[in-house]
């Protein structure tokens, strides 16, 4: 097992989920003072039977990984490093070396003691596509060779759920903090082409419930059409001795019908900016589905009054996101004083409950499916936030906000692609629609019952995020977030 670590060890810093620092990174010396190379402990495992049995596989396991890497000479006196504490899930596909495999999960080969084998990332390999639906669909258990003090993987399925025969699988790219398989499925019986499936692995494990679990599976329970179905989830349990009895429990996997051959509202969005097409009827259905997965999440889940309290931290994080705006882009220090005083405005008005949201919510979360409509998707929230805080209770002025912020990113997106305005009001007219058919499912004035003033504050501190994020990686986009700050303060 000595060689099979170290080769996950040096594979996982490489990859786009991994949230510590990258060794091998441009300018880094991994032996210098500053830092040194990622390490990991093997917490446990658990182990999937292929139900197909390929005789080129010889096991397929997934690793727990607990990130111990610690940065030399940090202002804390050498605490933990970026990432560091961070749990991983690595699912493996042993193979013969001379099977045949997706060459962009190779991870290289080790020695089994009886011979050379092939080590393969699973989310690349058919064999733990199949095995991980059969975990779900079967209600099956999956433990580690530690037995109980190991790791431990529970397959759950959606009361009614059906799927068929994997016919091939393939993992999709580009994704940045977890995995994503669209499997190609068959009809058990008939062999007739099935609705396709995709899973999401959850590449770094947190002890508690995803979001993107429970919220989407409690909305494809209540019967409503703006998630996509949902098959089912695999939760789990691993070592973590800073957990009471020392074992940490949360999801795994999550499995749901996959919309082939559609477009998020993004590219929608933008190639109707592009042409110059009017896309009000558009943004006023987003704005009622919106306000309908809202009902629908406040109906079926908790929800709880807005204390003094939570009014008074809510309002704290926003200025604090203003300090620490203001230190990166001086080009918004002239508009402090407005945007606190748009805050103290916020914390004046009547909040209503707090609920469930989507909570990272903007035009490429939502695809256009026809015959469908508008189908939201990744309700994990902010995947680098805590994830205490992405399942508190919210106000759902911020998915709100967050939609009409991307709306203004469509038309700022063009312009800055031109070096001028290519959309003249195009982005107002979708942001006024969408506020339309927003309020058409909840009543009273544009906003569905927001109050202008909280929405008008949720919205200043996403653009103010925006900024400090545009500073800190895209400051060509800077402009966008900027100039938002300027005329949501009537500037």
């Amino acid at each position: 097992m000595t060689d099979l670590m170290s080769l996950v060890s040096d594979w996982v810093p490489q990859q786009r989920w991994y949230v510590g620092e990258h060794a091998g990174s441009p300018g880094d010396d991994s032996t210098g003072a500053g830092r040194r190379a990622p390490s990991f402990e093997l917490l446990g495992s658990y182990s999937l039977g292929d139900p197909e049995r390929d005789p080129d596989v010889r096991f397929i396991t997934v690793a727990m990984l607990r990130d111990t890497s610690t940065r030399a000479g940090s202002a804390t006196g050498g605490g933990e490093g970026v990432g560091a504490g961070s749990v991983y899930q690595v699912p493996l596909v042993i193979r013969n070396v001379d099977s045949s495999f997706d060459a962009r999960g190779y991870l290289g080969t080790y020695d089994t003691g009886s011979g050379r084998a092939a080590v393969i990332d699973g989310v690349h390999d058919t064999a733990f596509a199949r095995a991980l639906l059969a975990l779900i669909e079967g209600e099956q258990t999956a433990r580690g060779p530690g037995g109980s003090a190991d790791g431990l993987a529970v397959g759950l399925p959606m009361p009614g759920s059906r799927a068929g025969r994997v016919r091939a699988s393939r993992a999709l790219q580009g994704e940045q903090s977890n995995s994503s398989i669209v499997l190609q499925m068959r009809e058990r019986e008939s062999d007739a082409e099935a609705a396709p499936l995709i899973v999401k692995v959850f590449r770094t494990l947190h002890n508690g419930e995803n979001p993107d679990v429970t919220l989407q599976s409690a909305l494809a329970a209540a019967g409503s059409l703006r998630v996509p179905p949902a098959l089912g989830h695999v939760a789990g349990e691993w070592p973590d001795p800073s957990q009471p009895g020392g074992r940490a429990r949360g999801h795994l996997a999550f499995a749901q019908e996959f919309f082939a051959g559609v477009e998020d509202a993004w590219r929608v969005a933008r190639r109707a900016a592009e042409s110059g097409d009017d896309f009000t009827a558009p943004a006023y259905s987003l704005g009622e589905a919106t306000a309908e997965t809202h009902e629908v999440l406040r109906t079926h889940l908790p929800e709880a009054a807005a204390t003094p309290a939570e009014v008074e931290r809510a309002i704290g994080e926003m200025r604090a996101r203003l300090r620490r705006a203001l230190e990166l882009v001086p080009a918004l220090r002239e508009q402090r004083v407005a945007v606190e005083r748009a805050y103290e405005r916020a914390a004046d008005a009547p909040w209503p409950n707090l609920q469930r949201i989507h909570g990272d919510y903007h035009l490429g979360q939502v695809l256009a499916v026809p015959e469908r409509g508008w189908v939201l998707l990744d309700f994990e929230g902010e995947p680098l936030r805590p994830l205490a805080e992405r399942n508190a209770l919210d106000l759902p002025a911020r998915d709100v906000a967050g939609m009409l912020r991307s709306f203004d990113y469509v038309a700022g997106a063009l312009s800055l692609a031109a070096g001028h305005d290519v959309v003249g009001d195009w982005a107002q007219r979708a942001r006024e629609a969408f506020l339309l058919g927003y309020a058409s499912r909840g009543g009273g004035d544009a906003g569905a019952g927001i109050d202008a003033r909280i929405l008008a504050a949720y919205e200043l501190d996403k653009a103010v995020y925006e900024a400090i994020y545009e500073a800190s990686h895209r400051p060509d986009w800077l402009p966008i977030p900027v100039a938002a700050v300027g005329r949501l303060l009537g500037e």
